[in-house]
């Protein structure tokens, strides 16, 4: 079983995609999963509507995840649900990694509403994507899902990746006024060996 893991979030340069209850790098979550990201300082970040049919948009921060999807950013309860999540974490540069900040920072402050289809969690995701030149265009490949964001990412990334599978945890580890913005420690339990792979194309392999 592999160790736990810290992963490191400089700041500068590091983000991450999410897919929530996505197994591993090759297996699809079985209910559609939720899109949700890291920021370069390790602050999580995701898109959500305000009721069961959409509702209005809403950016979630740390705050917002621990009152209303604490298995998202608690390791004791991201086990208890079970919550695993597998993520894509790249070393942008710090050019991209500021667009991606900005991308969703953006969207914090102007939402659009909230749609299943067309208009949903990943949607947004691939808007912060495409920002950092992850991806080719602001859409996702057929239709809009966590898992083909995903797969989007790991066929047309222009930087290599490494994809974890496990069950996360953040802990804020600096003060400020802006959640999306203060330094976070992010630590995987993870359950499988990690995957490497990219740019442009690569299926991956274990480490």
């Amino acid at each position: 079983m592999p160790s736990p893991i810290t992963l490191r979030f400089n700041g500068e340069t590091t983000i991450a995609y999410i897919v929530r209850f996505k197994p591993s790098h090759t297996e699809g979550p079985p209910d559609g999963g939720h899109s949700d990201c890291i920021l370069p300082g390790g602050a999580p970040v995701g898109y959500f509507g305000t009721d069961a049919v959409g509702g209005k948009g809403i950016v979630f921060s740390y705050a917002t995840y621990r009152t209303q999807r604490r298995h998202y950013v608690t390791l004791a309860n991201a086990r208890a649900e079970p919550c695993i999540s597998t993520m894509l974490v790249l070393d942008v540069g710090k050019r991209r990694a500021e667009a991606f900040r900005d991308a969703w920072l953006a969207m914090r402050a102007k939402t659009d509403g909230f749609t299943i289809a067309g208009n949903n969690c990943s949607t947004h995701a691939s808007r912060a994507c495409y920002a950092a030149g992850l991806i080719s265009t602001h859409e996702v490949d057929g239709i809009d899902t966590p898992n083909n964001l995903y797969d989007q990412i790991v066929s047309e990334s222009p930087v290599a990746w490494k994809s974890y599978s496990g069950y996360l945890d953040f802990e804020p580890i600096g003060s400020g006024a802006d959640p999306l913005m203060i330094p976070y420690a992010v630590t995987l339990d993870a359950t499988v060996v990690p995957t490497i792979g990219g740019p442009r194309g690569g299926g991956g392999s274990t480490l």
